[in-house]
């Protein structure tokens, strides 16, 4: 890196170091010299990255850039670990009403080895943790609960394929208790169509891939070839349906290990001392509930929306279509204005209406067999 470049960084990361400083004190956070060294280390590795792309650091939004250091500061995370504790893109956004391009946003993720970093930290009453990887054809048995008791999972590598399917994280408490945590491919599953979604599948394709195991989605060519046609302006261009880290043999198997821990580790309570790193670990993880709300079934999505409204916790409003039937206008002939009758009093002056006549009934018209029956 040129010194102007490097200098241009540095200015960059004092200025960040700077706005992170201030948020930690109004939310009564420490920022350690730990946390600080995470920054730089992250700003090295999304400086370069924003460099070798189309776009610089100046059309990023600045809160944009705030957000993403104070996850990886507050959460403890540090991009240069080896293994790695977490990483950062770039995804390209497109305003599809306005049909116009829309700021970049730098999105921050949480990697394999990260995941018990913040298990170590935050889980409520973790002691010491231990997890591994089942891979297809190793000779697992599930644990089961015995009472009080806690039959814990076997495990023995067989060393056949690399093809993982579920890891397991055996948790140990303060209290000696033992508490175990799993995931499985189709816990990866939703974050494989929470990429389609970012990539732009609809919710009916997203429904429709759903229908099958991950690892059959990976195999089916049809996928694999599948793309998605994205129009930017007067331009277009064909993004595939999943991004290669899924795809390709060489980092697919990596990247379904991350995502397995990614989830096991999720499912576990944390404590956070302060509300705010509460809600910045929970926004690491937004796309997958938005991905498990859209690709719920039709029937699904209306068991759901009964059980809300007898609740009352419906959070979505109820969406009626108007009927596109041409629609049957009946129009009635104004009556003739009556002059109105003069009042009359009785002997003791008090004013009474003349009882109305009552008018005849007009006899029913037979009905047009000729008038459409629009509810036909």
């Amino acid at each position: 890196m040129s010194e102007v470049k490097s200098s241009s960084m540095l200015v960059a990361t004092n200025g960040y170091l700077e706005k992170l400083n201030n948020f930690a004190k109004k939310t009564e956070m420490e920022f350690t010299d730990y946390q600080k060294s995470c920054v730089v280390n992250a700003m090295r590795e999304i400086y370069p990255m924003v460099e070798s792309s189309i776009y610089t650091l100046e059309q990023f939004a600045v809160n944009n850039i705030v957000k993403v250091l104070e996850q990886t500061a507050f959460l403890g995370l540090n991009s240069s670990a080896v293994p790695r504790e977490c990483y950062f893109i770039i995804r390209k956004n497109w305003d599809k009403k306005k049909n116009c391009a829309l700021p970049p946003t730098l999105e921050f993720g949480i990697e394999g080895a990260g995941n018990d970093v913040v298990l170590n930290e935050f889980g409520r009453d973790v002691k010491e943790i231990k997890s591994y990887i089942v891979y297809k054809d190793d000779e697992f048995t599930e644990g089961f609960m015995n009472g009080w008791d806690m039959v814990l999972p076997t495990y023995r590598r067989k060393f056949k394929t690399n093809i993982p399917e579920k890891v397991v994280y055996l948790i140990k408490k303060d209290n000696g208790e033992i508490d175990v945590q799993y995931a499985d491919t189709e816990d990866v599953k939703k974050s494989l169509l929470a990429n389609a979604r970012q990539n732009g599948a609809e919710e009916s394709l997203l429904r429709e891939i759903n229908k099958e195991s991950l690892y059959a989605i990976l195999d089916n060519k049809k996928w694999l070839d599948y793309v998605i046609e994205k129009k930017y302006g007067n331009n277009s261009y064909k993004t595939p349906l999943f991004s290669p880290a899924y795809t390709s043999v060489i980092s697919q198997g990596n990247m379904i290990e991350r995502k397995l821990r990614n989830h096991a580790t999720r499912k576990y309570p944390k404590n956070f001392d302060n509300k705010a790193i509460s809600e910045l670990y929970e926004e690491t993880f937004e796309d997958i509930k938005e991905v498990e709300r859209v690709t719920k079934s039709p029937e699904e999505m209306v068991e759901n929306a009964d059980k809300e409204f007898d609740k009352g916790t419906s959070s979505e409003p109820v969406i009626i279509k108007e009927d596109e039937r041409p629609q049957l206008v009946v129009v009635k002939e104004e009556e003739p204005k009556q002059e109105p009758k003069p009042l009359v009093a009785d002997d003791d002056g008090v004013i009474i209406e003349e009882k109305p006549q009552e008018k005849e009934e007009p006899q029913q018209e037979k009905a047009n067999d000729d008038e459409p029956n629009w509810d036909e």
